[in-house]
């Protein structure tokens, strides 16, 4: 036997916790965040042991009992209707154990899916803690789908499975009271209901592995219909100009569609097997009771047939409520342990990423900036033989302007991003004010950086901007003559339909505004009108040079070479020769 290591909850924050790992998990599952593994038996050992989820427990019987002996006294009065001895006492406290029944399960709801969001709101907010810590390499590996499910969709479908869940625990201990009623009644019809429930176990074992990989399926291709779908918003206006792409990405899609179809189609016919099976076997032990139990205990004339028949009616109930939560269950651990297997790929390349960038550093270096530059430094992209910078030696002085220009994948942006610390550099180093800074970057190095870069994301609000901050931003906007965009606040980003040209000039507004004293800008002129892009270069920069600021800027621009300092080449990720401006 498997040793089962458990620590008891120190508090009753930890109880959603508890009641989070009383959901079955693969038996190779690896921990994950900071819930500790065990066997269900030696939680539901600690559920009793435990005071807040012992008297969750307590409520969930008391629940069942109540239900119990609400069948208990409709069968004592369905006795006493045919002598005609009504009771009014047996009335009123038929009503109490029905009051009792329904306030006691929504109250066993009510508090499981309070603690139950509670433990996966912790969990959540400790996952989206690490994903900003994470590298920016990290997060382009792990990929927008994985992190949109990793932080939201897995937690959505789990919550949605949780009150059918609750449910079906109780309705599973109110099945085990009335089994022992029945039993009383008649052990054979109790020996009929031992035989649906075990063919329910056997159906749902034999079925919860093929509908778990069937789901696991589903959502990758669930993924890639939904990239598709983004490629239809993003690509619009390729697809429209071209035919053949667009002819060739619905067929793709409509595929795709099928095959999702299909896989939904499978997981809805094992559970509508299961539960129609479930259905017909039930109604099978009903007819056992009447046509069957007869013939078998005819000998016992002492028994009550209509009370063995009502309770039967009564067991229906929570073995169909059972039945229903074994979907719920199968989608519960599926959903589960996808955010486990999110959470444990997070917590490792986080881990990874903090020793790679995060070290102590005194920030006082940086004060005044004066100075940045780069010795032989060297980066490939992980899994790739392409994409790379080696041998780069650069030094950039204060308020100087510099031009970055090369040919598509050339290594401009990747250099920029090795620059900024969002890549870590493989080889190299790296100074600031003739200071060389340690292998892992200190933060205070990335706060240097103010940026634009091509692919660019337009924020719904400035965040992180102070009073002055934002007085600063919206001056900006002024001069790049964008304000006027805005109906509302300009706290409200989202508020105005913006072209990419006038979306770029606003994220250049919050750039500035950041009072950063180097800026990276990546292509930023290419979406501008002539007139805009002239005032940049001409007036804008000029500006920001005699304010002391340092910009590194990838362009194209020929005709307004003459704007920079210096122009740097680079081609197959080497620094060419300075050339002039």
């Amino acid at each position: 036997m498997c040793e089962s290591k458990f620590e008891m909850p120190r508090s009753s924050s930890q109880i959603g916790e508890r009641l989070l790992e009383l959901i079955p998990k693969p038996r190779k599952s690896e921990p994950s965040g900071n819930r500790p593994r065990g066997s269900v038996a030696s939680y539901l050992l600690a559920l009793t042991l435990v005071n807040s989820l012992s008297r969750l427990l307590l409520i969930a019987i008391l629940a069942a009992l109540c239900g119990t002996a609400v069948l208990f006294i409709l069968n004592a009065e369905a006795k006493a209707v045919d002598t005609h001895k009504n009771n009014a006492l047996m009335g009123a406290l038929f009503l109490v154990m029905l009051v009792l029944y329904r306030a006691s399960q929504n109250y066993l709801i009510k508090f499981v899916s309070r603690e139950v969001e509670e433990a996966l709101d912790r969990q959540r907010q400790r996952v989206v803690y690490k994903v900003f810590d994470l590298s920016l390499r990290d997060i382009e590996e792990v990929g927008s789908n994985s992190i949109r499910d990793g932080m939201a969709g897995h937690y959505m479908s789990l919550s949605q499975a949780i009150v059918p869940v609750i449910a079906g625990f109780e309705s599973f201990i109110l099945l085990i009271c009335l089994f022992g009623y029945t039993l009383y009644l008649s052990p054979f019809a109790a020996g009929i209901a031992t035989l649906v429930v075990a063919l329910m176990l056997v159906g749902y074992l034999n079925r919860q592995k093929q509908m778990a990989s069937e789901l696991k399926t589903s959502e990758k291709e669930d993924a890639q219909y939904r990239r598709l779908t983004d490629a239809v918003v993003g690509g619009a206006k390729e697809l429209r100009l071209s035919s053949d792409r667009r002819t060739a990405l619905k067929d793709l899609m409509s595929s795709v569609s099928t095959a999702v179809a299909k896989g939904r189609t499978q997981s809805h016919a094992h559970f509508s097997e299961m539960i129609a099976t479930g259905t017909t076997v039930s109604y099978l032990m009903a007819g056992a009771v009447v046509f069957i139990m007869p013939l078998v205990v005819s000998a016992r004339t002492d028994m009550d047939m209509s009370r063995v028949v009502i309770a039967i009616i009564f067991l229906l109930g929570p073995i169909g409520a059972v039945l229903q939560t074994i979907q719920q269950v199968t989608l519960a651990q599926f959903s589960l342990n996808s955010i486990d297997a999110f959470e444990a790929e997070i917590t490792e390349r986080h881990a990874e990423s903090t020793t790679e960038t995060k070290s102590t550093f005194d920030d006082s270096a940086f004060k005044p900036f004066q100075s940045i530059s780069l010795k032989s430094v060297g980066y490939t992209h992980r899994g790739s033989g392409g994409f790379s910078i080696q041998d780069i030696d650069l030094r950039i002085e204060k308020g100087e302007i510099v031009f970055l220009t090369g040919g598509n994948g050339s290594g401009k942006t990747t250099l920029i991003r090795v620059l900024t610390g969002l890549y870590p550099r493989a080889s190299g180093s790296i100074s600031v004010n003739a200071q060389e800074l340690p292998s892992a970057l200190p933060q205070q190095y990335g706060e240097l950086f103010a940026s634009v870069f091509t692919d660019f994301y337009s924020f719904d609000r400035p965040y992180g901007l102070d009073r002055q901050g934002m007085k600063v931003f919206e001056e900006w906007l002024i001069r790049l003559k964008v304000r006027d965009q805005f109906t509302g606040d300009i706290e409200d980003l989202g508020n105005a339909d913006l072209s990419t040209g006038q979306s770029k000039r606003v994220a250049l507004a919050l750039a500035l505004a950041e009072r950063r004293p180097v800026l990276i800008l990546d292509e930023w002129a290419a979406d501008q009108d002539p007139n805009t892009r002239k005032i940049f270069y001409e007036e804008i920069i000029p500006a920001l040079k005699k304010e002391g600021i340092t910009i590194l800027a990838i362009t194209h621009d020929e005709r307004y070479f003459h704007c920079c300092d210096r122009r740097l080449h680079i081609i197959d990720g080497r620094l060419s020769e300075e050339m002039g401006c």
